[in-house]
């Protein structure tokens, strides 16, 4: 948008129009237009300051009185867009909530502490059934001596005159739409209320300092890697009177040596000899407590797999809903046999009909499937 496009056709007025004609079609505008509001076009920055240009010369009689008479030459060597986007944020907040562009709501009074955290590693049999750690953790605590007033005992802190204890202060700004009144943090006591006259000799007034500090943590039955638990109040302490920050625990659980873990579900490989596959065999298969024993028919073929229902892990949300344990076999051949062996095998070979082969459950690559659709 040009810098002299006429101001009338910038607002979509005519050249008579009312005062709140033109109050009315710049909140229009300001609503469309504003930067925040369009953060993916490049050009709404310069539309937006056109249209508050705009605004700012016909929204002032005399202003208006100059433009009309002489046009743009009326400001020649001059700013008339001198507002820059703090300002018209103030001039915005006369039309719209506070925070509509993106300002957001002012903190007021003394501010919370910041958030700790702190990582911690699980066995995957810790995970399965809940863990309780005692956790060693390094923050910003309340000072010891000043119990977080930042006043040297026995004195306290005392109300802050400049702004009455409300931690605040109203400031006055003159705009071309006349004054606006702002709420900022009281400069004298930063926004706490409340003024330190005797500081702490050993936080020397801040009323925090570093500290360890033991916090015990319950970790939840069946949490995963990438999770965390939130420990409320563990944080960092804050300003005098505010609350502490929390505490997060982010949990990494280790690789198992025999269980292998896809959601609440488990999965573990049993190895088995040819003969083992053939003949049938009892076999001891980890669990999460302990080992089940599986009897085994003649036949078992290599991939196939067996379903231990609610031998997985526990859901984080209710324990007592759990996922499965699907065991996968393996079946080896030797590389090499004795003479003997040889002698066996070519025996058995020929013992066999070419029909007992057959298998109704599918191939080896359907079965090894069969694991991802569960």
């Amino acid at each position: 948008m040009s810098a002299q496009q006429d101001f009338y056709e910038v607002l979509g007025v005519p050249r008579d129009a009312s005062d709140d004609d033109i109050k009315k079609a710049f909140r229009n505008l300001a609503r469309q237009h504003h930067p925040d509001v369009n953060p993916d076009d490049p050009e709404a920055g310069e539309r937006f300051r056109v249209i508050a240009e705009a605004y700012e010369v016909l929204s002032v009689s005399e202003n208006r009185v100059r433009y009309d008479r002489y046009g743009h030459a009326a400001f020649s060597g001059q700013t008339t867009g001198s507002a820059d986007f703090g300002d018209l944020s103030d001039i915005l907040g006369m039309f719209f909530s506070d925070g509509l562009f993106g300002g957001g709501a002012r903190q007021r009074g003394p501010r919370g502490g910041q958030d700790a955290a702190v990582g911690i590693s699980l066995t995957l049999r810790e995970a399965a059934s809940g863990a309780q750690r005692d956790l060693d953790v390094e923050i910003i605590g309340d000072c010891d001596r000043c119990g977080g007033s930042g006043a040297e005992p026995p004195t306290r802190p005392v109300g802050c005159e400049t702004c009455g204890g409300i931690g605040e202060v109203r400031q006055v700004s003159n705009t071309p739409l006349g004054q606006i009144m702002r709420q900022l943090p009281c400069p004298t006591c930063r926004g706490r209320g409340a003024i330190v006259e005797t500081p702490c000799t050993a936080c020397k007034g801040r009323g925090s300092q570093p500290e360890r500090r033991t916090v015990s943590v319950g970790i939840p039955a069946g949490i995963d890697s990438g999770q965390q638990v939130r420990v409320v109040g563990q944080g960092h302490a804050g300003d005098p009177g505010a609350p502490p920050g929390d505490l997060y625990v982010q949990v990494h659980v280790e690789d198992d040596p025999a269980l292998e873990r896809e959601g609440l579900d488990l999965y573990v490989r049993v190895d088995l000899t040819v003969t083992q596959a053939l003949l049938g065999a009892t076999v001891h298969v980890p669990t999460l407590e302990g080992t089940e024993t599986l009897v085994l028919q003649t036949g078992t073929q290599p991939g196939e797999r067996k379903t231990l229902r609610g031998k997985g892990m526990p859901m984080i949300s209710n324990a007592k809903r759990r996922g499965d344990l699907h065991v996968i076999f393996a079946v080896h051949v030797p590389h090499t046999i004795d003479p003997q062996a040889r002698r066996l095998a070519e025996e058995l070979d020929k013992a066999i009909p070419e029909d007992a082969y057959k298998s109704e459950g599918g191939g080896l690559f359907d079965r090894l499937r069969g694991r991802h659709r569960g």
